[in-house]
Formats: C-alpha cells, sequence, structure tokens
C-alpha cells in the first residue's frame, strides 16, 4: 500500500477542487436557487452492510498481520457526508465511512477468526438526475463518483483443535495511518423527500482500493481486478439527508410580511374610501332635508 503522503496530499488536492469550484459558480450562475453561502448544504448519515470482495495482494500481506481479509462476508457499514449544491444538478463535498468484517480465513492450511477494519475519507462529485431547484417532484435519483484515502487494520486469531483461539504475533505496521492506498469508486443513489427539508435516502457503492495514485483518473478498472488493486469492496446503505437552506426561511419570511403589509395598505385606503362615501351621503341627505 501507498505511504501516508498519498492521502495527504489527496486530501489537499480535494480541498483545493472544492474551493475552486465553489468561487466559480459564485461567479458565473446567476440561475442558482440562491448565492447565499450557506445554502444548499446536504447533510446525509446513512447505515447498511458492507463486503469485500477481494483478497489483498501476497506483497502487503505483512503490513496486516500476515494474515488476508474475510471475503463476501456482510458486515455494519456507516457513511456520513457533507455537500455543497454548485446547482440544480451538481454537487461537490466530503464522505466519510467506516466498515467492519468479522469473519473466517483459511490461509497455509490454517484458520483464522480475523476482524478487519476499513476507513474511508473522500472528495465526492454527484449529479443529480432531476434539477432540484425547479422540480416539484418529491422523489430523485443520483450518480457519484468518489476519489479518496482507504486504511485497513487486520486483526487475526489462529482457531486451534480444541476451538480456543491464539492471538497472531502483532506487526508493527498494522496500523490505519500506514496502511493507506488510494480509494476510487462510483455509486447510485436515490431520494425521497419526507417533508421540509428532511429525505429518506438509499445508495450502493462499488469501490475499489489501488498502491497507484494516477489509478484515480481510471475509473474503468473499478470493474476488473488489475495488477495495482489492493482490493475490491461495495455497500449497500439508507439513511436520512437534511439540506440546509437559510435564505429559504428568510425569503419566507420577507413574502409574509410584505403581504401582510401589502394587505395592511389596502385596508387602509378601502375604509377611506368608505368614509369618503358615507360623508358625502351624508352631506346630500342633510341638503335635501333642509330645502324642505
Amino acid at each position: 500500500m501507498p505511504s501516508s503522503k498519498y492521502s495527504t496530499k489527496l486530501i489537499l488536492l480535494s480541498l483545493l477542487l472544492f474551493l475552486i469550484s465553489q468561487s466559480v459558480s459564485f461567479g458565473q450562475s446567476p440561475k442558482l436557487k440562491s448565492n447565499y453561502f450557506l445554502d444548499n448544504w446536504k447533510f446525509e448519515f446513512k447505515g447498511g452492510v458492507g463486503m469485500l470482495l477481494s483478497e489483498v495482494p501476497d506483497k502487503y500481506l505483512d503490513r496486516i498481520n500476515n494474515v488476508n481479509i474475510p471475503l463476501k462476508i456482510p458486515g455494519p457499514a456507516v457513511v456520513f457526508s457533507i455537500r455543497k449544491g454548485i446547482n440544480g444538478h451538481i454537487e461537490m463535498g466530503y464522505q466519510f465511512d467506516y466498515m467492519s468484517i468479522h469473519g473466517e480465513v483459511v490461509q497455509d492450511a490454517r484458520t483464522y477468526d480475523v476482524k478487519t477494519k476499513a476507513l474511508g475519507h473522500s472528495y465526492i462529485l454527484l449529479y443529480n438526475f432531476k434539477n432540484t431547484n425547479n422540480n416539484d417532484s418529491r422523489l430523485n435519483y443520483n450518480a457519484y463518483y468518489r476519489v479518496g484515502a482507504l486504511s485497513l487494520k487486520n486483526d487475526p486469531k489462529e482457531k486451534v483443535g480444541d476451538g480456543s483461539q491464539i492471538p497472531t504475533d502483532p506487526v508493527a505496521g498494522n496500523e490505519f495511518i500506514k496502511n493507506v492506498a488510494v480509494i476510487t469508486g462510483i455509486g447510485l443513489g436515490i431520494n425521497y423527500q419526507l417533508a421540509g427539508n428532511l429525505s429518506l435516502i438509499a445508495s450502493a457503492e462499488l469501490n475499489r482500493s489501488a498502491d497507484a495514485a494516477a489509478d484515480v483518473y481510471k475509473i474503468y478498472k473499478i470493474f476488473y481486478h488489475s495488477e495495482n488493486t489492493v482490493n475490491n469492496f461495495t455497500s449497500l446503505t439508507a439513511g436520512l439527508r437534511y439540506t440546509l437552506n437559510p435564505s429559504d426561511k428568510k425569503k419566507s419570511t420577507y413574502h409574509s410580511s410584505h403581504s401582510s403589509g401589502a394587505k395592511t395598505i389596502q385596508q387602509s385606503k378601502t375604509k377611506k374610501k368608505s368614509r369618503k362615501a358615507l360623508d358625502s351621503n351624508y352631506s346630500i341627505w342633510y341638503k335635501s332635508k333642509g330645502k324642505k
């Protein structure tokens, strides 16, 4: 696996791209729902299951206690993300995900009980199929691409004949900060607006970790095992999304106040007209009575 310097570079690059996209979008997109910086922020929390699909190459086993990872066994997965809406279709931001897999691994005629944990930090680019600015439908679909860093930690215990487990000798390199690989992934999602700014969401991902930073541009490698692949994994999660749009409340308050003020002015005008009409009627009646 590549060293942690790749992770640092990827995170810095992600932040730089995000800031550039913000400045460009605010300067060139008069069609946005709002240019208010605090608008169109999406906060998501999802939970579900994840699964490791391919083994770690032998050359990296010394980083994970010399025992491979459990394959095709479902385990809990948690995802948190925060994104900024650039326009009605594009969103950009950050995603954190955690996965824990527990299962048996048979290696060199020995059986191990293995617990594998994975942490992911990614920059995410998402596309909404329906324009979120002028679409009245509660249902929407999206596709996204993620680029970042994945860290693995492997804790195996050897199973012996009497059913007991013997911890393996720990390896110094078996740490999250050192076991870093470049991650790329694609996902498909669906969201249904429940009420106001709250939505029900679900997504499915297919991911790949690699030992070559240049592979972040090679999306097609996600679908097969190449020489630079460290491992492949997938996840299926569901949860909630909250959209932050403070200016909507301000607009609503302004329009409500403006409408109330206009109504008051109109009522005042109506009363004045009624008063004049009454005065006019009274004057005519009075004069006509006086003539008699």
